[in-house]
Parts: C-alpha cells; sequence; structure tokens
C-alpha cells in the first residue's frame, strides 16, 4: 500500500530560494540541528512520543507504536555517531530517508508553529498540512511563497514517514491507506494547540478549544 498526497509531486520537496540567504541558511542550520542531536544522544536518548488521547483502536496502537520504533532508531543512530564519529552506518535508503524527513521536520518546526499561530495553515482531515484562507497570503507574496514551499516540505516528509511505518509492520501495511491517513488525522488534531485550525471527520474546519 502506497500513501499519496494530492497536493505533493516529486518536484515538492526541491528548496527553491524565497528569500535571499535562506537556503544557505538552512543548509547551517541542518548541519547544527545534527550536531546537536548528536551531542544529545551522547548524552541519553529520548525519543518524543506522539500523544493520543482518549481510547485507541487496535490500528492507532500499532501505527503509535511503529511510528515511536522509527524515531527511537533515528536516535540510535545519532547515539553511534556521537559514540564514535569515525564508525560507518550502513543505512537503507528508506531508513536515510526517514532519517532526513524527521530531521526536517524538526528544522522547519519553529515556521509551521508560527503558520498555524497566524492562522494561514491547518490540520486536515486526511493527516496532511492545509494552507488556510489569510489576509496576509494576498497582501505579502514573500511569506506566501514560504508558506506555500514549507507546507509542500512539510507534507513530503510526512509522506515519507507515513510509507515507512505502514512498510515495516505487516498489520498496517494491509490497512487500507484512507484509514491510516485518518490515525495520523487524528493524532494532529489531539497535538494541536488551542486556536489552531484543525479540520473534523466530517470535513468542518475549527479552531481548537
Amino acid at each position: 500500500m502506497k500513501i499519496s498526497h494530492p497536493f505533493i509531486s516529486n518536484k515538492s520537496h526541491c528548496r527553491p530560494i524565497s528569500i535571499k540567504g535562506r537556503s544557505l541558511l538552512r543548509r547551517q542550520g541542518l548541519l547544527l540541528m545534527s550536531m546537536l542531536i548528536s551531542f544529545l544522544a551522547a548524552c541519553s536518548i529520548h525519543t518524543p512520543e506522539m500523544k493520543f488521547t482518549g481510547e485507541k483502536t487496535a490500528l492507532e496502537n500499532q501505527i503509535l507504536g511503529t511510528y515511536n520504533q522509527v524515531k527511537e532508531d533515528v536516535w540510535m543512530v545519532a547515539s553511534v555517531r556521537a559514540a564514535n564519529p569515525d564508525s560507518q552506518i550502513t543505512l537503507s535508503d528508506e531508513k536515510r530517508a526517514v532519517l532526513t524527513a524527521i530531521q526536517n521536520r524538526e528544522f522547519n518546526k519553529d515556521d509551521i508553529d508560527e503558520f498555524k499561530r497566524d492562522g494561514a495553515v491547518g490540520e486536515n482531515a486526511k493527516g496532511w498540512l492545509e494552507i488556510r484562507p489569510h489576509p496576509r497570503l494576498q497582501k505579502d507574496p514573500e511569506y506566501k511563497k514560504l508558506v506555500e514551499r514549507i507546507v509542500a516540505e512539510d507534507n513530503h516528509d510526512r509522506q515519507i514517514i507515513m510509507q515507512r511505518i505502514i512498510d515495516i509492520n505487516p498489520s498496517v501495511h494491509a490497512t487500507d491507506s484512507t484509514e491510516v491517513e485518518k490515525v495520523f488525522a487524528k493524532i494532529n488534531r489531539d497535538n494541536a494547540k488551542p486556536g489552531e485550525w484543525i479540520q473534523m471527520p466530517e470535513g468542518e474546519w475549527v479552531k481548537k478549544k
């Protein structure tokens, strides 16, 4: 089963320069973030877990468990690299892609949080970020380009992570992709902060209370 997003193309993860110097800062930031992860992992391994309120179905438990396993793998790789910088760690293409996706999401988190506070972006009912109507998007072309680019990047990273969870868990793999997306959407709604836009399963957009 393959996860796909209607607004994601193979070019969506490219990084066009929308603000002068941002690409350079981004590369430097990713390098610094990787160094920080390695430093923290050398001290202790702590894997942030998804939060999920209320009772969970068997599928939800499977997805949450696999997601946390995937994140644990990322921190284990960082720990090994921190303990032995000269070590040659062999990673599959899939695992390397997930490692990069998780790092990208951490790097983009501050921007996405800002967009959500602005009301320009919300969590839709299929597990993806979605741009919401907002006056600043019409008045500020640079802001609009930045929002569009980072939303596309984060959705691309989400797609990679979702697909990895599906591929390594037979129980999830046998599930219809729309059901998997619904679980991720519920996770995202539960993790949303008060005042942020979320889309309910019925399709209605509301601000979380």
